[in-house]
């Protein structure tokens, strides 16, 4: 008889948070997401047109600028250079599809956005609320040491204390850090 394998215990502190952040750099923009679902739907090539035409809440010319520099970034690929040439996922941007979706069950899991919202929505929101520099760190201290205070928080996130004040507020704002008691949230010397 085999013993079923236990998950290993995954924690925060193990990720190096200057890949998670530019990782997020990369999908972070607003329209990115819905970009690349569009194009992953589709299955095929598309021009900007037909890609604003699937997201009539965006115009066509912040849709051009989005796929312009998704192209850049290398998650999407033309046939050719010239104008009008459409757009399609390369295997980088199709990578995306497990990320958007682990993004988008961590929302719906851990968010309340209220109603029904589309997938790509609840990633951006994630996204936002993740993206923001330096807070893997921040959440990194916060998961290895628990409670603690703002200048011992700064201390070992390498950051000053006025910048880890703001991130923690922030993560607070956006439900992902509990609000400390006021022992430790004081900032001191």
């Amino acid at each position: 008889m085999t013993t079923p394998i236990q998950p290993s215990a995954f924690s925060i502190g193990s990720v190096d948070a200057q890949r998670v952040e530019d990782a997020f750099s990369l999908i972070a923009p607003k329209w990115t997401t819905w970009s690349a679902q569009t194009l992953a739907q589709q299955g095929h090539p598309l021009r900007v047109r037909d890609v604003a035409a699937r997201l009539p809440f965006v115009s066509e010319q912040l849709v051009g600028k989005r796929l312009a520099q998704m192209h850049a970034d290398g998650l999407v690929t033309r046939a050719d250079d010239r104008h009008g040439a459409p757009y399609q996922l390369s295997a980088f941007g199709e990578s995306l599809s497990s990320v958007h979706r682990t993004l988008s069950d961590w929302s719906q899991s851990n968010l309340s956005l209220g109603g029904k919202v589309a997938g790509a929505e609840r990633v951006e929101d994630a996204v936002r609320r993740l993206h923001l520099r330096h807070s893997t760190a921040v959440i990194q201290v916060l998961d290895a040491g628990g409670p603690t205070r703002f200048v011992h928080s700064a201390e070992e996130a390498g950051l000053d204390n006025g910048f880890t004040r703001q991130r923690l507020n922030r993560l607070q704002v956006d439900g992902l850090s509990p609000v400390p008691d006021r022992a430790t949230a004081t900032p001191t010397s």
